[in-house]
């Protein structure tokens, strides 16, 4: 009897060619598409890793002096010391220099190394150098013609090459050409030069697993303050970026295998209408409930499986012209594309598990139906206890309001989870619309037929008549529809908003065309003074400013802790980000907002205490200052005191951002990157950098949204088109009727065309007017502006309601060119 079961399964499911071929290209599509892009991500980092392992080895930093500078070397002691540090796993010397070689105008880059792994892993080499031997980079072995064995002259004298590697990647003494040399070697040679005795011009330092290397590199720099620490590490908009658009295609990923299941529950709630007489026999013949279950979701898993495997298939068949053309598109680099087997069999395992939970419902519907309710001609028995799908509807209104409400109300309390309220509200009202719209879309064509017979005229009256019966048959139909546009309208919303705040907010971020701040923020070792010196050195900066954090105050018995600013005042003026004021050690500018709340006004006096440490009562006056200005705060700070003014440093008053004006941005950012060895622990970066990383991080996302929706609004016109011309199809007996009455083949194709294009705007109506609502909702949440992406909406629906008049126009036509006898005597499957 299983057999038996799962060949009439099959076989019903053979004769539905359709229904079968689109559901398993909607699965395929939306398989390849999740495998695809999480094989790129595999990929992105993998070739990030690759690269950092290519560049720097197992290195971590590089901490020395800079020869170039100064003649000052590592000693024996401070390389002890350096290793015995904690955090340090191993360190190992290594001598920069540069060597003149035979046959070369310009002197070549020598590294003196350690024959450890440390040094092997840095510089790639395996054959450890003699004393009169040497390894060299292929470009330059190529240049001099030499291979492994030959002999070149260096310095005047005679080497032995040992062994040619690849070209240098990167790093601090990045270079096109390298010699490696053995260590002592270069020791001599460099002796001979300076006359005194070498250890190291720098020392490559592995740091021990899970260490902060921000942390590391400042207690490095404390064993002497004339260190220079380059930290190896990835660049941070790129590790950001890929973050973000990780759990972008996450989120997404499920949104699209929601919406496919939708469409092929809709697809098989079809097919199990057009067979509800087979269905009838089979359980007239004493089949049961749990046999009908059975056989229907072997064809749901049927289908699914199909789909899923030929997902997978065309992911590994097209990956090598996929990837790479992807990491154009997202901008990001690839090294080495391959296909990620592990990924991809867990994306196509995550995928038919959860589309196989959803093809439960069409395999549950099917066991809920009396025989003689299959043979009812009414589809309105398809769907019982109306009623109480309209109260389940209502209660779920309402708790979706009382959780909203109940976020509203305790917005303010961190405890109460206010953002979860608002979560659970807005999916409980997504639930109860879509509850309610089969209870009640059926009862509002209902309530104006008699309108739309007096100005449509009785074509459209008869097409709209005839779908009522049908509305909550073809419920999944709709929402099919509904949720597909949901996404395209609040995805691309959210995106396009997202690009107008990341504008707004990088604008507010740079005061100035170039930026500095210290990653380790509250922890900031470095001397503002020291650090302006530094910058100011450089030819290309006309001016630099800078500001500490934020720190707490109160101003005289007023127990609300306000923030105040450190800065230099006088150059903030010089530009032009505060105004300049005369008495800048007992002065003080306040921001507007402060002021108007504090009712305070150019020249009145404030007395302020500062916060001293962990005990919130612990305030020490300061001293009385003096109102010197009221501006728009640049800082996010209630006031802006000079850094000159000792009585309110506190431990909390370290460095947060410089502030710098270049003369040329390009030349000053190449001249600041001197900087970071004396100070490592800075990132800088420029206004036109942070927009340029803003628009190529939306790119990638945009890019990837606008795949995602290409294959959910396919896979939902493919499949919703095929619902339609399944129900037009086992219509035609209806319509057959209708020819012989009255209605003539332009006629028919009005009403058919009525019926389809009431269908797709019914799904988009309510998915546009969802996406909208839960738009503003989110509002609740953050209060940012809403941009809603209207071009982009519009351009879908437009599309959607184009493919539809392309399709179905010669569909209807086909059948108005139909004998209306042989109509007639159509079977009722």
């Amino acid at each position: 009897m299983i057999h038996s079961l799962r060949g009439i399964a099959l076989r019903i499911l053979a004769r539905n060619k359709t229904i079968l071929s689109f559901s398993v290209i909607s699965i395929c599509l939306a398989v390849f598409l999740m495998i695809t892009v999480s094989s790129f991500m595999a990929n992105a980092n993998r070739s990030i890793d690759h690269e950092m392992k290519q560049q720097y080895g197992d290195m971590d930093m590089l901490v020395g002096y800079a020869t170039e500078l100064d003649n000052e070397t590592l000693d024996q002691y401070m390389a002890d010391l350096m290793q015995s540090t904690g955090g340090v796993q191993r360190v190992s010397p290594v001598i920069l220099s540069h060597m003149r070689v035979k046959g070369q105008a310009l002197p070549i880059s020598t590294a003196g190394v350690e024959n450890d792994a440390l040094s092997k892993s840095r510089y790639h080499f395996t054959a450890y150098p003699g004393q009169e031997e040497l390894i060299l980079n292929q470009s330059l072995a190529d240049e001099l013609q030499l291979q492994a064995g030959s002999q070149m002259t260096v310095e005047g004298k005679v080497y032995t090459v040992k062994e040619i590697i690849g070209d240098p990647v990167g790093g601090a003494e990045s270079v096109s050409n390298i010699l490696l040399m053995n260590r002592e070697e270069v020791k001599q040679i460099e002796a001979a030069r300076a006359r005194h005795e070498m250890l190291s011009s720098y020392m490559m330092v592995q740091a021990a697993d899970h260490t902060d290397l921000l942390i590391l590199s400042e207690y490095l720099q404390e064993l002497d303050p004339g260190f220079t620490v380059e930290i190896a590490e990835q660049s941070s908009a790129l590790k950001a970026g890929l973050s973000l658009l990780s759990n972008y295609i996450l989120v997404i990923s499920v949104l699209i295998v929601m919406v496919i299941a939708l469409l092929i529950i809709s697809n098989f709630e079809g097919m199990l209408h057009k067979y509800r007489f087979q269905f009838a026999v089979l359980r007239s013949m004493g089949a049961q409930t749990e046999q009908l279950f059975k056989m229907v979701f072997i064809q749901c898993s049927v289908t699914n499986g199909l789909g899923v495997v030929c997902g997978l298939l065309v992911s590994l068949l097209s990956y090598s012209y996929i990837i790479p053309w992807i990491s154009g598109l997202f901008a990001v680099p690839i090294s080495e594309p391959r296909f990620d087997v592990g990924v991809a069999a867990m994306v196509a395992v995550a995928s038919f598990i959860i589309l196989e939970l959803f093809m439960l419902i069409p395999a549950y519907r099917s066991t809920k139906i009396l025989p003689l309710k299959m043979l009812e001609m009414n589809q309105n028995h398809n769907f019982k206890g109306q009623k109480g799908r309209g109260t389940l509807g209502k209660v779920l209104m309402a708790a979706s309001l009382f959780c909203i409400l109940f976020g509203v109300a305790f917005s303010g309390t961190p405890s109460a989870n206010a953002e979860l309220g608002y979560l659970l509200g807005f999916l409980l009202f997504i639930w109860s619309v879509f509850t309610m719209v089969p209870v009640y879309l059926s009862v509002v064509l209902t309530k104006i037929l008699p309108v739309l017979k007096l100005f449509a005229g009785r074509i459209s009256y008869v097409a709209v008549k005839n779908i009522v019966p049908q509305v909550k048959r073809n419920t999944f139909l709709i929402l099919t529809i509904s949720i597909a546009m949901m996404i395209a309208v609040i995805g691309s919303s959210l995106l396009n908003t997202i690009q107008y705040n990341e504008r707004n907010y990088v604008k507010k971020q740079y005061a100035t065309d170039i930026k500095i701040v210290d990653r380790l923020e509250g922890s900031s070792t470095i001397d503002p003074e020291q650090l302006k010196q530094q910058i100011m050195q450089f030819e290309g900066i006309e001016a630099v400013s800078t500001v500490s954090r934020l720190s707490p105050a109160k101003q005289g018995q007023d127990d609300k802790v306000i923030d105040y600013a450190l800065a230099d005042l006088d150059a903030l003026a010089a530009q032009r980000l505060l105004p300049d004021i005369v008495n800048v050690a007992n002065g003080v500018i306040v921001s507007k907002q402060y002021a108007k709340a504090h009712a305070i006004g150019i020249g009145d006096s404030i007395a302020l205490s500062v916060y001293q440490d962990e005990d919130p009562k612990n305030f020490k006056h300061a001293g009385t200052l003096t109102v010197a200005a009221i501006v728009e705060p640049f800082h996010h700070a209630d006031m802006y005191i000079d850094w000159s003014n000792a009585d309110v440093h506190t431990k909390f008053t370290v460095f947060d951002t410089a502030y710098v004006t270049p003369i040329n941005e390009n030349a000053a950012l190449k001249q600041l990157e001197g900087i970071v060895g004396k100070f490592p622990t800075v990132d800088i970066s420029s206004y036109s950098q942070a927009l340029e990383n803003s628009s190529s991080m939306y790119t990638r996302v945009w890019s990837f949204f606008l795949s995602a929706i290409i294959v959910i609004m396919l896979s939902v016109t493919i499949g919703v088109f095929n619902s339609l011309m399944n129900n037009i199809h086992s219509k035609r007996k209806e319509f057959a009727v209708l020819r012989a009455i009255s209605v003539d083949k332009k006629g028919l194709v009005r009403i058919i065309l009525t019926q389809v294009l009431l269908y797709l705007c019914i799904g988009m109506a309510v998915g546009i007017m969802l996406g909208i609502i839960l738009l503003y909702a989110f509002r609740l949440i953050d209060p940012s502006p809403i941009h809603i992406h209207v071009r982009f909406v519009t351009t879908i629906v437009g599309i959607m309601l184009f493919l539809a008049l392309i399709v179905f126009i010669p569909y209807a036509s086909s059948l108005g060119n139909k004998k209306v006898a042989s109509e007639l005597n159509q079977s009722h499957a």
